[in-house]
């Protein structure tokens, strides 16, 4: 459900809800990206130390930013941020865009929090951007996150051989894509809830 007033947007789900990163939010911010677990560092090949001053810069750029959408993620349960999950790259003549993920604790794996984010901020997506196709991509090695991304509806396209250098190495990264009509298939056209899915 699609929650909107002058001062917030709020997506919420069965086990999560989302609102949009804002200045007012930085310390939860602050402190997710303090909490990040080393699993979650390396799967999503962050390669740079943030602080304070950092992060407030980057919600001043943010919120400006007409490409994006980032929103957090909250855990219904405690009402924490678990995490952030984050439309970019948008380009509205092709109607297309990026997405990542992001879960910031490793005792947070697992728990359906990623997939119900993911496909709320799909269904904002296309049903309120108008977008046509959201791509993303995983490590090769990722093979859980490969596994919830098609389990979601993405579909594999290709490798972006070497695409990211990590700790000495490089590594190839698996491009993937939902269209609009595949997710309008599987999560609106039909009766199904989005506990269904996960």
């Amino acid at each position: 459900m699609i929650k909107s007033t002058r001062s917030f947007l709020e997506l919420k789900g069965d086990l999560v809800y989302l609102k949009k990163l804002d200045k007012e939010y930085i310390e939860e911010y602050f402190q997710g990206i303090d909490d990040c677990s080393i699993e979650s560092i390396i799967f999503t090949g962050t390669q740079q130390v943030f602080n304070k001053s950092d992060i407030e810069g980057y919600l001043e750029d943010v919120s400006s930013d007409r490409s994006r959408m980032d929103f957090l993620i909250f855990s219904k349960e405690s009402n924490k941020v678990v995490g952030e999950v984050v439309i970019n790259d948008i380009y509205r003549n092709n109607r297309s865009a990026s997405m990542r993920v992001l879960i910031n604790r490793k005792e947070d794996f697992s728990k359906g929090y990623g997939s119900e984010a993911i496909i709320l901020a799909l269904n904002y997506g296309f049903g309120m951007l108008n977008l046509h196709r959201i791509e993303l991509e995983a490590l090769e090695f990722n093979e859980r996150a490969i596994h919830v991304y098609e389990k979601i509806g993405f579909k594999r396209e290709g490798i972006r051989r070497e695409g990211i250098f990590f700790n000495h190495k490089y590594y190839d990264l698996v491009t993937m894509s939902i269209l609009e009509d595949e997710f309008r298939a599987k999560y609106i056209d039909s009766e199904k809830s989005l506990r269904e899915f996960l």
